[in-house]
């Protein structure tokens, strides 16, 4: 097996995001099955090293890999020889040398699993880190507006507009879709407080900024809220999470008379902030297919990076 990692967006061409998309599709179908499974990774270990609290990415994967038939292995801090003052970085190769073939990390620092992947063999997968990067949640949700609009070809993405609303400065995931989506050349607004918006964001990225929802921003194909990152919060960005959900918050007073609009949120919600129980659990909301797609395409990316790059299902 070749080394491949999925660091970035940036580390994928187009020719990669198609082709994780093609496979994902095939994971769709065998999640439908009575039998969740097929053999290709078998024999092969996919670590699961997550140095913050997660939910749906780390479940996402363990289940990912146990479908494509690969064993998992749960890495704690506690308990572990970081406690005694080990190096992350000797704590790789320890990891490493035991056998393992994927190393699935989540932390709190910016740029780590770029580094852990310098000092590695194994395929590493960013599983997001700090304020940065999370280029899975960014691809599933790719899957999920592709999968609401009937499309089979990324080229056709092009077409649609999508509107990004709520905490843009501390969110790895805006960062990750933003490069994702500009990519394939879709029409992207960018909707936060100022304090809550990373300067100059709209020239880096060349999308549109606006300091209140509109009505463009309510015609956009897919709306998606963030929560407020208050555990990156070293300040106080807003005056209250009820004037947040006032001036940026999505409610069904705005949303719910919407037609061929999809919502969408990358969890964990805070109800009643960056969006109303009503909105979130509507006809229009994707909310739960994105965390049902993410099994399917990090069934992908394991599928993809163990093929070093190439498609195909045997």
């Amino acid at each position: 097996m070749g080394r491949f990692s999925i660091l970035s967006i940036d580390d994928l061409s187009c020719e990669d995001i198609q082709n994780i998309i093609d496979i994902s599709f095939s994971m769709d179908e065998v999640l439908g099955r009575d039998i969740k499974k097929i053999p290709t990774l078998r024999g092969k270990v996919v670590a699961l090293m997550f140095f913050e609290p997660s939910t749906r990415t780390r479940i996402s994967f363990e289940l990912a890999s146990k479908f494509v038939s690969a064993d998992t292995v749960n890495f704690s801090t506690a308990g572990s020889s970081i406690e005694k003052g080990e190096s992350l970085i000797d704590t790789i190769r320890t990891i490493s040398s035991l056998g393992v073939d994927f190393l699935v990390i989540r932390h709190n620092k910016e740029g780590v699993p770029h580094i852990v992947a310098e000092h590695s063999d194994i395929s590493v997968i960013n599983a997001g880190d700090g304020k940065n990067e999370h280029p899975t949640q960014a691809l599933l949700d790719l899957f999920t507006m592709m999968k609401r609009k009937k499309l089979k070809s990324i080229s056709d993405m092009k077409n649609l507009s999508v509107s990004i609303v709520g905490d843009i400065l501390h969110s790895r995931v805006a960062r990750s879709n933003i490069k994702l989506l500009r990519k394939l050349g879709v029409k992207i607004n960018v909707v936060s407080a100022y304090t809550t918006l990373p300067q100059g964001i709209d020239k880096v990225f060349d999308i549109k900024v606006k300091n209140f929802i509109d009505e463009e921003v309510l015609e956009s194909d897919f709306i998606m809220a963030l929560r407020l990152q208050k555990e990156r919060h070293a300040a106080v960005f807003y005056p209250s999470d009820r004037e947040f959900n006032f001036f940026w918050g999505l409610k069904e007073e705005q949303i719910l008379k919407l037609k061929d609009r999809v919502i969408m949120h990358p969890g964990p919600m805070n109800l009643g902030v960056e969006i109303m129980p009503a909105v979130a659990y509507s006809e229009l909301s994707a909310i739960s297919e994105q965390v049902r797609n993410g099994v399917a395409v990090r069934m992908a990316i394991l599928f993809y990076i163990f093929r070093g790059g190439k498609i195909g299902i045997d």
